[in-house]
């Protein structure tokens, strides 16, 4: 058998595996049902699987099994084993129910993305994209380790059902510790802002089907750790965590979606919206959070209901768009947004169901994504008679975030599909690669998903109903009932159709004039359509006191200024989140090769240094 096809049976296995046990504890709640004692208590394996487990489990059995087929006839063997192994460690993270395991299996995880991310490791701006995932996976990792230990502590048991049922008991400075620490470990994995600079780094970088993973399965892996953290191990929750985690997520939604807009790579503007949507989740969870802190369980369980919802329509649609992506830069050889155009006409399959992914990311009816937003939206507006002044201020504020992110996010969707698919070919292609798209297994990947993104949007219900159930048991109480849910996205998607179907029958009926586009008097080109970067120039300017854009003139004169040869121009935004990261890791690569000297290989030196360890350790624990 070979290395794909093996990589491929143990992707479909894991998915397999995940949808068996959601599907168990759907229906009979959490179970335990595995656990391995070590040499010390802290040390025991526990595992499980948990009702707040289960959306999680469906977003990575569902998109597993789309990777899987896409991995059949694309990307490199060692990626689609890799990506097999990717997906049974987050498997292991969802069903830990200990201290030891989740960390075990977290760090299983990171290793094996972090090789994923490194797949072309020839390239010096991979190693540099890989430096800094690890640099932000440990240093989340380290966070991640020190609240669990804290709350293990506290309760005298790595279990997690032990911790929960002591979780009560937690001092407030205690359970602020830790919540502050899960938001930093859990938030910097999941791509929160402004721990989120690994993410454009890391995607651009990693083979297409490894970024559908990272993107539609990691970054919701973290998220449950983040739900596990506030709603159980360190619950009750506080409005104080609500009020960090609305404003946190709408920062996150609306800077995401701000450099989303002004990016001219494919990749890189899809982990952007990643950082976008993300933020739409935790939106989600922190208006749960004030809801519960307020005695108000109707409220919290339409809020996370709404946030689990959009964790698996996310996983959804961004899986779709990643591997679409991939489909691209596989028959243009680049994710460059200015040198692509009219891929249409030879990409038949991905571009309607890349422009359904589109749709669904930028919350248009009739797709998943609109319900899921609508939802979110809905849980705010409800949130807005919860708690004190400031409270309500900062629900209505990250109303109008939510808002402005829906628009810009359309916008932006608009960009990419008429740039990449529509319009003619900017460059001329190798008659090898100017063939039309055939039917093969990552077609059919690409289709599950995009039949996904409609059956949820048309019938929205199918997963709202047993995630109502899910957060019902987590919070307590039953959502607020939304009447419109089953058919608004239906209702809305015909409404426009309508008015079309009926400008049509007026246009015919009139008659069209046709005539010949107009440019001066010279030759209609490729060259005369619009650009990714002329495209987000009205957006960039306005926003220009968030994005810094710096604009470039480049003339080539000739005989004369008055007539050039050519004029270039070129527009940059400063990311300067990233910049400041990248100053960190400057430093920490600094500070690293300094601590070589530490290496001195002697063996003297070293007992010395294990001599010193012991006397701290003892010194700490008198």
């Amino acid at each position: 058998m070979t290395l794909r096809v093996s990589g491929v049976a143990l992707t479909l296995g894991v998915a397999l595996l995940a949808a068996f046990l959601a599907a168990l504890s759907l229906a009979h709640g959490n179970l335990a049902f595995a656990s391995l004692h070590g040499p010390l208590p802290m040390l025991q394996l526990d595992f499980g699987v948990s009702r707040l487990a289960v959306p999680f489990l469906a977003v990575l059995a569902l998109l597993a099994t789309a990777v899987a087929l896409w991995s059949l006839r694309r990307g490199a063997p060692i990626d689609a084993a890799l990506i097999g192994l990717f997906a049974g460690a987050m498997l292991l993270v969802l069903i830990a129910q200990s201290v030891a395991s989740f960390f075990v299996a977290w760090e299983a995880m990171s290793l094996v993305s972090a090789f994923l991310v490194a797949a072309h490791h020839e390239q010096r701006r991979v190693r540099r994209a890989t430096f800094v995932y690890l640099a932000v996976a440990q240093t989340g990792a380290l966070c991640v380790l020190v609240a669990l230990a804290i709350l293990a502590l506290q309760a005298g048991s790595p279990s997690f059902a032990a911790i929960a049922h002591a979780a009560p008991a937690l001092s407030a400075a205690t359970r602020n510790a830790v919540f502050v620490l899960a938001l930093l470990g859990f938030g910097s994995k999941a791509g929160l802002l402004p721990l989120h600079f690994w993410l454009p780094r890391a995607h651009p970088v990693a083979p297409a089907n490894a970024s559908a993973m990272l993107s539609g399965a990691m970054l919701k892996v973290a998220l449950y750790g983040l739900c596990l953290v506030v709603f159980e191990l360190a619950a009750p929750a506080t409005a104080a965590w609500g009020v960090a985690l609305v404003l946190v997520g709408t920062a996150s939604a609306v800077g995401g979606v701000l450099y989303a807009l002004v990016d001219h790579d494919l990749k890189r503007l899809l982990a952007y919206h990643s950082v976008e949507n993300v933020g739409i989740i935790v939106i989600g969870i922190g208006v749960a959070v004030v809801g519960l802190a307020s005695g108000n369980a109707a409220v919290a369980a339409l809020a996370l209901t709404a946030a689990l919802f959009h964790t698996i329509n996310h996983g959804l649609f961004k899986g779709l768009l990643f591997l679409g992506a991939g489909t691209v830069i596989d028959a243009e050889g680049t994710a460059d947004l200015e040198r692509l155009g009219g891929v249409w006409a030879r990409l038949v399959w991905t571009a309607p169901l890349f422009l359904i992914g589109c749709a669904a990311i930028a919350g248009l009816p009739p797709f998943n994504g609109f319900a899921s937003e609508w939802m979110t939206f809905q849980s705010l507006v409800a949130g807005l008679h919860l708690g004190t002044l400031s409270v309500r201020l900062v629900l209505l504020a990250s109303i109008a975030g939510f808002a402005l992110t829906g628009g810009l996010a359309a916008a932006c969707f608009v960009k990419v599909f008429g740039v990449v698919f529509l319009g003619r070919a900017r460059r001329a292609l190798p008659p090898a690669t100017a063939a039309r798209e055939r039917v093969d297994a990552s077609t059919f990947g690409l289709g599950f998903l995009a039949a996904l993104c409609t059956l949820l949007g048309l019938a929205p219900m199918l997963a709202v109903a047993p995630l109502e159930r899910i957060a019902a048991g987590i919070v307590g109480g039953v959502p607020i009932a939304l009447p419109a849910l089953p058919t608004l996205p239906l209702t809305l998607a015909i409404v426009p159709l309508l008015g079309a179907v009926a400008a049509a029958v007026l246009a015919a009926r009139r008659g069209v004039r046709r005539v010949s586009t107009w440019t001066c008097g010279s030759p209609v080109t490729a060259a005369a359509q619009y650009t990714a970067t002329a495209f987000s120039k009205p957006l960039r300017t306005i926003f220009a006191f968030v994005l810094f854009p710096e604009r470039r003139r480049v003339l080539e004169a000739g005989t004369s200024p008055w007539f050039p040869l050519q004029i270039r121009y070129r527009t940059e935004s400063r990311y300067v989140i990233d910049e400041v990261a990248r100053r960190l890791s400057g430093a920490a690569l600094r500070l690293s090769r300094r601590t070589r000297a530490l290496q001195s290989g002697s063996l003297r030196l070293y007992v010395a240094y294990a001599l010193a360890a012991l006397v701290l350790a003892v010194a700490l624990a008198r």
